[in-house]
This record gives C-alpha cells, sequence and structure tokens, in this order.
C-alpha cells in the first residue's frame, strides 16, 4: 500500500491543508432487522435482538503505516437504526488507502462481540446467546478515500451478521445455513449454548475449514467466524492475521 495524491486531488485542487475524516458504522437490515430465508440455504431464517460490536480501535494509516487519526473506542449494538457516528477527526489532507480497525474485548464485559438473537427453521425455533473475547485487528483497504483540504469523507465500517451462519472458514462460495446450528440444541429447551455448540463435530458436520485445522467443534467454527464481520464501506474487504 502506498501513500499518493489522488487524480481527484489533483483536478479539484483539493488536497493540501486539513480537513475531516469521519467514521461511523452499520448492521445493515440483516443485523437490524433479520436474516431472511432467501438468503439461506436450508431454508431458516435468524433475528437478532442484540449484536454488540467492541472498537477498541480505529486508525488511519499513511503510505508508510504511521497513525494520522484515531477514532475513540466504543461499545456498540448494531441492531440499533443505524448508520451510527463513531467520530471524526482531522487529519491531513489526502487520499487514504489504509484503515486499521481493532475489535476487541470492552473493559467492563470483556466481550469483543455478543450476538443474542432467534433461530427459526422448518416451524421450530431456539434462542442463543454467544459471547466472544477475541481480538481481531481488521487491516482494510477504503475502495475511495480522499479528504480534501477544508472538507470531509467518510469511512463506514459495515458488519455482517450473517457471517456467523456460513458453512465453511476459507471457501469463497460458502452458504448461510441455520439448521446445524438449531439442531444443536440437544436438550430441546429452545436455548442453543455455548457448551452445546461444542459438543457437535465440524468433520462430522463436514463444514470447510482449511487451513483451520484445529477447530473441530461448532462453538470453535462460529468464533472463528465472529473474526470476519467486519468489512468497510459496504462489500469492501479487510485483511485479518488469524
Amino acid at each position: 500500500m502506498h501513500r499518493y495524491l489522488s487524480l481527484s486531488c489533483l483536478l479539484l485542487a483539493a488536497c493540501g491543508g486539513e480537513g475531516d475524516w469521519l467514521v461511523e458504522t452499520w448492521g445493515e437490515e440483516y443485523i437490524e432487522d433479520t436474516l431472511p430465508a432467501e438468503i439461506f440455504a436450508d431454508g431458516c431464517s435468524v433475528t437478532y435482538d442484540s449484536f454488540v460490536v467492541s472498537f477498541t480501535g480505529i486508525t488511519l494509516l499513511d503510505g508508510e503505516g504511521e497513525a494520522m487519526g484515531e477514532v475513540p473506542a466504543q461499545v456498540l449494538d448494531l441492531t440499533e437504526p443505524g448508520p451510527v457516528q463513531l467520530g471524526a477527526v482531522t487529519v491531513a489532507a489526502d487520499h487514504y488507502s489504509s484503515v486499521r480497525v481493532v475489535v476487541g474485548p470492552a473493559p467492563d464485559s470483556g466481550e469483543a462481540v455478543r450476538a443474542e438473537g432467534t433461530v427459526a427453521c422448518g416451524g421450530q425455533s431456539a434462542h442463543f446467546a454467544w459471547a466472544f473475547d477475541v481480538e481481531t485487528i481488521y487491516d482494510c483497504e477504503p475502495p475511495d478515500l480522499t479528504i480534501p483540504g477544508g472538507g470531509s469523507d467518510t469511512t463506514q465500517l459495515t458488519i455482517h451478521g450473517d457471517h456467523l451462519f456460513y458453512d465453511g472458514l476459507v471457501n469463497a462460495d460458502a452458504e448461510v445455513r441455520g439448521q446445524a446450528i438449531l439442531d444443536a440444541d440437544a436438550d430441546a429447551d429452545g436455548e442453543i449454548t455455548p457448551e452445546e455448540l461444542r459438543a457437535v463435530s465440524i468433520p462430522a458436520l463436514g463444514y470447510e475449514v482449511g487451513e483451520y485445522s484445529d477447530v473441530l467443534d461448532l462453538y470453535a467454527f462460529v468464533e472463528h467466524l465472529s473474526r470476519t464481520i467486519g468489512h468497510i464501506d459496504g462489500e469492501g474487504e479487510c485483511l485479518v492475521d488469524f
């Protein structure tokens, strides 16, 4: 990655001086409303009661990897209507191609991501409440972040709630499925616990793990997926070093 004056800066003579980097986050309709049956390969659906993400670091980097501006840490429930503004910071006017986002344990709860909701399949449903405490660093490349002198540009940290229900960790063709999650409720009490997820064998399910051969149970599988929820500006990809 490198830092350079963008064509838009040159044409508009907008670079030089300072501008404002605005940062927001959004869980889209999938978290705010529902994961509908049409996106599930097995016809299930999911509604989130809460989807809490702890942003412990949001930093704009220059081409040398130096921090140019940072937005304060925040913990947000993304079921609330968004996009939600996270903050603004004044930085040197320029084109930027690197944003680093850290999702990590919140000081009060120790949780990085917490998802609660209901999965429904074929007339049956069960509740879940899962918390994950693993820190994840997302290195993201915004598609076109140009901050003009005297102006502003916005970065959106887009959180994808459907990722928790993927049936693969690495395959580009992974599908969204809920039946295995619902079936994990072994005692049929309507609550899918982390312990019940740990009792489900990933090799038995046939879910793909690629190089992550240590992911052997369904809880570890979903925890891994919880570290892939971060995107930038909608569908923009972010790199994660697991």
